[in-house]
């Protein structure tokens, strides 16, 4: 590798790289590169105390990675023993939260957290409950931030407390995201680029809060500043060699891109994503993408694709604690079955998520998949049904008071269904139109 810049060096000691990150610089190192060990030698001792430490045994066991950049940590503070307490204190919080995160800690003691340490274990336990329970994604990102707000600049420096403090700021403006809190994210998030300035100017903290802006701008429908966003956020990412990140950041733009009709371009940007993704480091985007994949094949009619992906994928099983995500399963499983011609396996793969949807209060996606239901229906000759269900689903939306041109598209399919003029490829065509116009409203309907 080439010389390390200030970026890849205050990474490396802080224990930011990842861990294949972490064996590259070490490597580079070992093989006795005099710049970077000068501008390491500060650290020298700490790191490099066994002369005849070779290559093999540098990639042996990723433990002996972890104990050097703790090490270097501590001589970095010049409190080695202050900084092991604080591991292990953090260790016991990681421990407490995941047993029982509402019972074991409570606001009092959380307030009075204190150490980097700290802020990490509670914006990793946010991360890990995005899936399961965004509210207490929020309620931990919001104790990191005022964990990180307790961070005093002597210890630590000034400007490396500034962007643990933007990190921490970005991440709840995230977890507000999640939970619906559009005006309160965008206040955390702006909070996050105003610190930055002062920061360090590590180029990962710059991509992770553009990520996060990026998807604000999705949440917000403002759908291509997100892929611009997105487009410099994978090639940071890059730039610091993490294709990982990259790769997700390919898949965010996918989304993006499919949100906006083009399924074959987000098929593609969600193939080439995948392919970088290290499934060791989020198994639950592994399994997302799988899904986004499998909308995407269905959406392109790659019906035969889809189906080998349902069986191999694990999806299920993946899915047991995520009941909305196995609705969407079940959506995309009926979609399959009927491109397939299965049309009563279809049916009933429809009808389950479609009431699925109803328990759930999920009163757009519901009218979706009756589309779809509809649709299998008129295949098989119930027009009856088709009628019934086309009525049912334009006076929910009058009554939800959804707005006028889902209405009016709805109308229109309804006077089509009373006149049986109603065919599969009107019901499909005003089911994308109600699916794009979830994401951009300001759409208009036009008649077929």
């Amino acid at each position: 590798m080439s010389h390390l810049n200030e970026s890849e060096i205050e990474s490396f000691i802080l224990g930011r790289l990842t861990d294949a990150d972490q064996r590259q610089v070490i490597g580079h190192l070992l093989e006795g590169c005099p710049s970077c060990r000068e501008r390491l030698a500060g650290w020298s001792t700490v790191l490099f105390n066994a002369e005849s430490l070779s290559e093999e045994a540098l990639l042996e066991v990723d433990d002996r990675y972890d104990t050097a950049v703790d090490r270097a940590m501590s001589a970095a503070l010049g409190e080695e023993p202050r900084w092991r307490e604080e591991r292990e204190q953090i260790a016991l919080c990681v421990a407490a939260l995941r047993a029982s995160p509402k019972d074991l800690l409570t606001w009092e003691e959380a307030e009075a957290l204190r150490g980097w340490p700290k802020v990490e274990a509670l914006l990793q336990l946010s991360f890990e409950a995005r899936y399961s329970d965004p509210d207490e994604m929020w309620r931990l990102a919001f104790l990191a931030k005022t964990a990180a707000e307790s961070l005093r600049p002597e210890q630590y420096g000034q400007k490396l407390v500034v962007d643990i403090r933007a990190r921490a700021w970005a991440e709840l403006g995230n977890a507000y995201r999640i939970t619906g809190q559009l005006d309160q994210a965008e206040s955390a998030l702006q909070q996050a680029h105003a610190l930055l300035e002062e920061g360090t100017g590590d180029l990962l903290l710059l991509a992770r809060v553009a990520d996060l802006e990026a998807s604000l701008r999705s949440s917000q429908r403002r759908l291509p500043e997100a892929c611009e966003l997105l487009d410099g956020v994978q090639q940071l990412y890059r730039q610091v060699g993490d294709l990982h990140l990259a790769g997700r950041a390919l898949i965010s733009k996918g989304i993006n891109v499919h949100y906006q009709g083009s399924s074959r371009e987000a098929l593609g940007l969600f193939q080439e994503g995948f392919r970088l993704l290290d499934p060791n480091r989020d198994p639950g985007l592994i399994q997302s993408t799988r899904l986004s994949l499998l909308y995407a094949m269905v959406d392109c009619n790659h019906f035969q694709e889809a189906g080998r992906l349902l069986l191999e994928s694990g999806l299920r099983q993946a899915f047991t604690e995520e009941p909305l995500n196995l609705l969407k399963l079940r959506w995309v499983e009926g979609k399959v079955l009927a491109g397939l011609g299965k049309l009563r396996r279809a049916e009933l793969a429809f009808e389950e998520a479609r009431v699925g949807f109803q328990n759930r209060e999920q009163d757009y996606d519901a009218a979706l998949v009756g589309l779809e239901l509809a649709a299998v229906w008129l295949q098989q000759g119930k027009v009856r049904q088709v009628q019934e269900l086309a009525h049912e689903t334009l006076e929910t939306f009058r009554d939800l008071g959804i707005q006028r041109e889902a209405v009016r598209a709805l109308d229109m399919l309804h006077q089509a269904c009373r006149q049986e003029r109603a065919t599969v490829g009107l019901i499909q065509y005003v089911k994308r139109f109600l699916a794009r116009l979830q994401q951009e409203p300001q759409l208009r309907f036009e008649m077929p």
